[in-house]
């Protein structure tokens, strides 16, 4: 609340108190604070993994197996969703998202200091149990909340920032190991996200939500989108649907794209035109975030999901066909398009079936019961590379999942109630 001194033509003063979340701008100020932590936390977690890996290897003698199994740890991300969407339906966004980027920040400044494989692994358990609430259900959360007309573009813009972060830190790593060497680069990465807090703090707020006023009898604030309970999903069969077409489809970011640049190296990329191919495949899915973001205000989210997929097992095919030629260039584009949009997609498609009012718990909970991708995929594909000294059979199989998700995914229809208006309580540790 901001208290503004007004003097009256006849010189009476009184002090009127602004919400700043009363203007029509302030959901801008939200959408841009919600790109940056994208940006950070997609950016560094995954798409600068892979290009850490022959470090780390030559560092320590670790195989690739053993450096993978670390992407494993991204299951805490589902693990940790599920409290984390609890919190955020009851004590907003802002605390949520200074705990996570605290816990991001220390564990990128500790990296410099481990020694061991199990300390690579803890550090890694840190970071992502952090990303749930850092960015990816606590983005989808205020901007669901902030942006009632077109939210499938508001969504696709915010989530653009995880697109943006891999444009940067994909080629920006490269650059910064040959400068600083891994350990700098890793203490680089914990400064910026401790830059993010002081911004979150003073930016991130929960939209006002309706209420009458009981002097006028009138409606204040703004109303808020409602939608089904938990109880009411839990007992439907779509939500069981939706779980297993997700899980099938996030095998996608930890078992192809962290191994996107090793893969192309195997193949006799160098790694410095790899990191370019991430970089232009991270440009792609910008435009696939905000292209998918579009369709779905227009059509179900549904179909964006299968047109993600497609783009995606087109990509697998034209990445395992190409090997070192210029063709390989074409993945980036296909691939990019539907993998980028699936950041976008997936809140979309929680959204629009079960509505917002308890958004959090259900999407925390979708994401809990997926981390299986995360879990089995990045040590399977590892196992592969190690086993055949190839990505080619790993892929293969991923691809195959995409197609059983596109299938599964078309028999989802929104519950009844969804879109039904409900206000969603106002958490009271907000200022």
């Amino acid at each position: 609340m901001i208290p503004i001194l007004i003097q009256a033509g006849d010189g009476r003063r009184s002090v009127r108190v602004i919400d700043p979340r009363r203007s029509p701008r302030y959901p801008i100020l939200i959408a841009v604070v919600a790109f940056l932590s994208f940006a950070l936390t997609i950016g560094i977690t995954q798409y600068s993994f892979g290009v850490f890996v022959t470090e780390l290897e030559g560092e320590f003698g670790w195989t690739r197996s053993e450096v993978s199994v670390a992407l494993s740890f991204f299951a805490l991300s589902g693990a940790a969703a599920l409290p984390v969407g609890w919190a955020l339906d009851r004590v907003g966004a802002r605390p949520v998202m200074l705990a996570s980027l605290t816990a991001l920040a220390a564990s990128q400044l500790l990296r410099p200091f481990m020694s061991e494989l199990w300390q690579f692994y803890a550090l890694n358990a840190l970071q992502f149990a952090a990303v749930p609430g850092a960015a990816l259900i606590t983005g989808a959360r205020i901007v669901g909340i902030w942006f009632e007309e077109n939210r499938g573009r508001a969504m696709g813009l915010t989530a653009m920032g995880a697109n943006f972060g891999g444009i940067i830190f994909s080629s920006l790593t490269a650059s910064l190991i040959g400068r600083l060497g891994w350990q700098g680069t890793y203490f680089v990465y914990g400064l910026l996200y401790a830059s993010l807090l002081p911004v979150v703090f003073m930016v991130v707020r929960e939209r006002p939500v309706e209420r009458r006023d009981e002097a006028t009898g009138e409606m204040t604030g703004r109303p808020v989108l409602g939608g089904v309970t938990l109880r009411v999903a839990l007992r439907s069969r779509v939500f069981y649907i939706v779980v297993v077409a997700l899980l099938f489809a996030q095998v996608t970011y930890q078992s192809v794209l962290p191994q996107l640049v090793p893969h192309l190296e195997n193949v006799g990329i160098s790694r410095t035109q790899a990191a370019a191919a991430l970089s232009g495949f991270a440009f792609f899915g910008m435009g696939g975030k905000v292209s998918f973001g579009w369709f779905c205000e227009r059509y179900p989210a549904r179909f964006a999901l299968i047109a993600s997929l497609s783009c995606q097992v087109t990509g697998i095919a034209i990445l395992l066909s190409a090997g070192a030629s210029p063709w390989v260039w074409l993945f980036v584009p296909v691939f990019g398009l539907g993998f980028g949009a699936l950041g976008a997609i997936m809140p979309l498609l929680v959204q629009e079936t079960f509505g917002l009012a308890a958004f959090g718990t259900i999407f925390g909970l979708i994401n809990f019961l997926t981390l299986g991708a995360a879990l089995v995929g990045p040590p399977l594909v590892g196992t592969s590379f190690d086993a055949t000294g190839s990505y080619r059979t790993a892929f293969t199989v991923i691809a195959g999942l995409f197609v059983a998700s596109a299938i599964t995914i078309s028999f989802v229809r929104p519950l009844a109630g969804a879109s039904r208006a409900a206000p969603v309580p106002r958490p009271v540790t907000e200022g």
